[in-house]
């Protein structure tokens, strides 16, 4: 059994670059097709965008209210131009990234750190299910938008929104909803490297997992989201510092690309590591990875056993 399975991920992501290279090449493919998919889907949208001249020239001595309520009034004239857009973008970046995680994923499971692992029909079912569950999370965030908007007008006793009633329904909302996606997210992410078998029953092989090493997975998991946020922190700073030192706004700019990347490319090894760890305590033992309950019922049955 590993000390530190954390470490010993790090040390197969090491040892077998493969598993980091394969996990950038669809992680970063996906992320070229989605920045041309939004770059083309805003020129789609601004196309269909009604300029108004006499509001261009006296926009400067409107209120922000009234501001807001012209850009507001022109948002929902686009109202069918962004629907239609925004559901054939996000339709086609989902199956882009169905496509591209199964295929990365099953790639990395045929490595020695990871496998054995889930089938490439296993891997696409577990795909589109954290697709399903990122898009009912989006459902469930606009159904609370409309609910917030609706219940603050009826409560106003003019025609502005209670900002305050908008606050108290959609911040609990958002608390919940995204503590639901990232709760189905990881137990979703851990599936491919139990489902070994088509035959086996996926949910309480996992389920059993998570509950006999909750311990180390808080702690693996724990210690991975501390090294992220450390990364993340750098290329904050780092990028507030060319920003404030660097004249030339094409090289900030070229700059900016290259922290984000290199930290993207932190990220993804600290994910795999994490994923090599998870392995390793899938590959315990059965006797170490018992629950204490099992260990107890054992020595019980000892008991009974023994002679007088």
């Amino acid at each position: 059994m590993p000390t530190n399975p954390l470490r010993e991920g790090f040390r197969e992501v090491l040892r077998d670059p493969a598993l980091l290279l394969i996990e950038i090449g669809w992680r970063w493919t996906f992320g070229a097709i989605a920045i041309v998919v939004l770059w083309l889907s805003v020129f789609a949208v601004l196309g269909n965008v009604p300029v108004d001249s006499r509001f261009l020239s006296t926009s400067s001595a409107l209120s922000s209210w009234e501001t807001a309520q012209s850009i507001a009034a022109t948002a929902i004239s686009l109202g069918r131009a962004l629907v239609r857009v925004g559901i054939a973008a996000s339709l086609f970046l989902a199956l882009c990234w169905i496509v591209l995680n199964s295929l990365g994923r099953r790639a990395t499971l045929a490595r020695p750190a990871l496998a054995p692992g889930a089938s490439i029909r296993l891997c696409t079912a577990i795909s589109v299910a954290r697709a399903g569950v990122a898009f009912a999370a989006l459902l469930a965030w606009i159904a609370a938008g409309m609910v917030a908007g609706v219940l603050g007008t009826a409560v106003s006793a003019d025609a502005v929104p209670n900002i305050g009633v908008i606050l108290v329904i959609l911040v609990p909302a958002f608390i919940l909803i995204v503590i639901a996606w990232a709760t189905l997210n990881w137990y979703l992410s851990l599936a491919p490297i139990f489902a070994i078998s088509e035959n086996r029953k996926l949910t309480p092989t996992v389920w059993e997992f998570a509950r006999e090493s909750r311990d180390r997975l808080v702690e693996i998991s724990l210690v991975s989201g501390i090294i992220r946020g450390v990364f993340f922190v750098i290329a904050l700073l780092l990028s507030f510092a060319v920003a404030a030192l660097v004249p030339n706004p094409r090289l900030v700019i070229a700059d900016l690309v290259t922290i984000s990347l290199l930290y993207f490319l932190c990220a993804d090894f600290v994910y795999m590591a994490r994923l090599c760890a998870y392995a390793k305590l899938r590959r315990l033992p059965e006797p170490t990875n018992r629950s204490r309950g099992d260990e107890l019922a054992q020595a019980n049955i000892l008991t009974l056993e023994a002679p007088d």
